[in-house]
C-alpha cells in the first residue's frame, strides 16, 4: 500500500505543469532607435504590453529574472535592467569588458549567459554583480550568433544557440546544443525554415522569434516543429531578436531529473530522457 501511494504521487507531481503562474514572452526587437520589449502571450502570439522607455538603441537580447529585464543592445557592451513593476530604468547592470555590442542573454538560475555581438563566436558567463565567470566558444557560430538561451534536461544544463545572424540571409537558421564548456552536444537539434534571430526555453518547448516574417515557432526538445503564431497587437511592426521565458519559473522549477528523493525509478527516467536528447 505505501508504494502504491508513493506511485500515485508521483505520478500526480510528474503531471503538474511545469509552471503554474501565466507564461509571458519577452521580446527585444531591432531598431535603430531606442528597443523596444514585448510582453507576449505565447498561446496566442498577442503583445500585451510595449514596453518603450529603455536604454541604447537596436536591440537584441532580454531576459526576465523576477520581474526585472535584463537587455542588451548591437553596439555597446553594457547590459541594462528595468523594472516590470514600477515600469522604471535601472540604468547599466554591468558592462562585458571588450565586447562593442551583445546578442542574446540567457540565465542559469544564478548567473547570466551573453552571446559575444562583436563579431566572435563566443559567450560569456558573468555574476549579476559583473564578474566574468567563463568564456567558452560555440563552435559552429561563424559570427554575430544572435539566439541564444540556456534549459535544462535531466538535471543538467544545456545551452542552444544560431549559427549565424537569421536576419536576411534567405536561409534555414540552425540551432546547435552545446553544454556550459562548449563542447557540442548535438548540431542541427532545430532547423528554423523562416529567417530567425532569437530562441527562448518555456521549461518544456523552445521557441523562436521570425524576424522577418512577423511569428513566433515553438519546437519540442527534440526539435520536431509544433506551431507557429503570428505576433499581433504590437507597435510598431515585430522585428524579434531575442526572447525569454521568467527562468524563475522554467529553471527554477523541479523536474524528473532533480527530484532524486523518489529513488532509482526517477533517475532511470532521467537517464532515458538524456539518451533520448543525445541520440
Amino acid at each position: 500500500m505505501r508504494n502504491m501511494l508513493l506511485l500515485c504521487g508521483l505520478v500526480a507531481l510528474l503531471g503538474v505543469p511545469s509552471f503554474a503562474a501565466p507564461q509571458f514572452l519577452y521580446a527585444n526587437n531591432a531598431t535603430f532607435g531606442s528597443p523596444y520589449i514585448y510582453q507576449i502571450d505565447p498561446t496566442t502570439g498577442d503583445v500585451l504590453q510595449t514596453i518603450t522607455n529603455t536604454q541604447a538603441f537596436n536591440g537584441r537580447g532580454v531576459i526576465d529574472v523576477n520581474n526585472i529585464l535584463y537587455y542588451t543592445t548591437a553596439h555597446t557592451g553594457n547590459v541594462f535592467k528595468y523594472d516590470l513593476t514600477t515600469h522604471t530604468q535601472l540604468g547599466v547592470a554591468f558592462t562585458v569588458a571588450g565586447a562593442s555590442g551583445l546578442a542574446s542573454i540567457t540565465y542559469d538560475g544564478t548567473d547570466f549567459w551573453i552571446g559575444d555581438y562583436s563579431g566572435s563566436n563566443h559567450a560569456f558567463l558573468y555574476s549579476p554583480t559583473g564578474m566574468l565567470l567563463k568564456t567558452i566558444t560555440l563552435s559552429l557560430c561563424t559570427d554575430f550568433c544572435d539566439g541564444l538561451t540556456f534549459f535544462k534536461q535531466g538535471g543538467v544544463g544545456f545551452l542552444i544557440s544560431n549559427r549565424v545572424d537569421g536576419c536576411c540571409n534567405g536561409t534555414p537558421v540552425q540551432y546547435d546544443v552545446y553544454d556550459t564548456n562548449g563542447n557540442l552536444v548535438k548540431a542541427d537539434l532545430i532547423t528554423n525554415p523562416l529567417e530567425s534571430t532569437g530562441i527562448a526555453w518555456d521549461g518544456t518547448n523552445f521557441w523562436t522569434s521570425n524576424i522577418n516574417n512577423g511569428s513566433i515557432s515553438e519546437w519540442s526538445m527534440n526539435g520536431a516543429f509544433v506551431k507557429t503564431e503570428n505576433v499581433t497587437g504590437g507597435s510598431p511592426g515585430p522585428l524579434i531578436e531575442g526572447m525569454s521565458f521568467n527562468f524563475a519559473q522554467t529553471v527554477g522549477t523541479p523536474e524528473p531529473g532533480t527530484l532524486v528523493m523518489f529513488g532509482t525509478g526517477i533517475v532511470g527516467l532521467a537517464g532515458l530522457l538524456r539518451r533520448r536528447f543525445l541520440a
